[in-house]
Order: C-alpha cells, then sequence, then structure tokens
C-alpha cells in the first residue's frame, strides 16, 4: 500500500509573521499504515529540521493557514469599520457645523450668530396611500 503525506511549509518573514514558504511531501510502500506513518513521520520531521522550517506537523501548519485566514477575514472587517466609521464622522462633523456648534473645539461651543440666524424653511405635505377609515 502506498502512503503518502503532504505538509505545508511555513517560514517566518523578516517581521516575524508566518507565511507559506512551499510543501514537503514524502511517500513510501508500506505493510501497515501505523508502522508507515511512523516511519514516514519521523522522515518528514528530519527534512522540515534539515530545511530550518517552523512547521513540524501537518495539524500546526493547518491551524497556522486557519489562523492566518481568520486574521485577513478580522482586518478586512476592521478596515470596512474605518471606513465606514470615518464617513459617519465626517457627516457628524458637517451637521454639527450646521448647527452651529464648532465640532473642532474639546469644548462644546455654540456660534451664537448661527444660532441666532433664520434657517431656511421649507413646507412639507404628508401625503397617504391608506384609505380613509371612518370610525
Amino acid at each position: 500500500m502506498l502512503l503518502e503525506i503532504s505538509v505545508p511549509v511555513y517560514r517566518r518573514d523578516r517581521w516575524g509573521r508566518l507565511e507559506k514558504d512551499g510543501k514537503i511531501q514524502v511517500s513510501s510502500e508500506v505493510d501497515t499504515l501505523s508502522e508507515g506513518y511512523k516511519s514516514l513521520k519521523q522522515e518528514l520531521d528530519a527534512l522540515l529540521t534539515e530545511v530550518d522550517a517552523e512547521t513540524r506537523l501537518a495539524e500546526t501548519g493547518l491551524r497556522l493557514q486557519l489562523e492566518i485566514d481568520e486574521n485577513t477575514r478580522k482586518l478586512t472587517e476592521l478596515a470596512k469599520d474605518i471606513e465606514l466609521a470615518s464617513e459617519h464622522y465626517k457627516n457628524f462633523k458637517v451637521f454639527l457645523q450646521n448647527l452651529g456648534i464648532d465640532p473642532i473645539k474639546k469644548q462644546l461651543t455654540f456660534d451664537k450668530h448661527l444660532l441666532l440666524s433664520s434657517g431656511p424653511v421649507s413646507d412639507v405635505a404628508a401625503k397617504s396611500d391608506l384609505p380613509n377609515y371612518e370610525f
């Protein structure tokens, strides 16, 4: 029976982050699965040590890849949230300025000229498409 083990290899970049650097694959004809796995695992560990990789076991590599994927997803969500919050902040500053409040100052200060001046007035008409019910 042919037994094959494939393990991703991770190395640290210059900032200390783990990045996938390649894959080591070993295979052998074995009589029993348990004995074959033990010998291939030892051979795989020796190869990983020889190439000075951070990965020691297949489970470790998979766990690291899942962690990288999760952190990437979180960073993407955070970037979107920051972008949305920046837009809300800009709109809020405009809103405060229209109320006569200086959004830049630490204290809540009102511009008396804006507060006392008459603002634009517009009529609003309400229209209802609902039928009139009399009670």
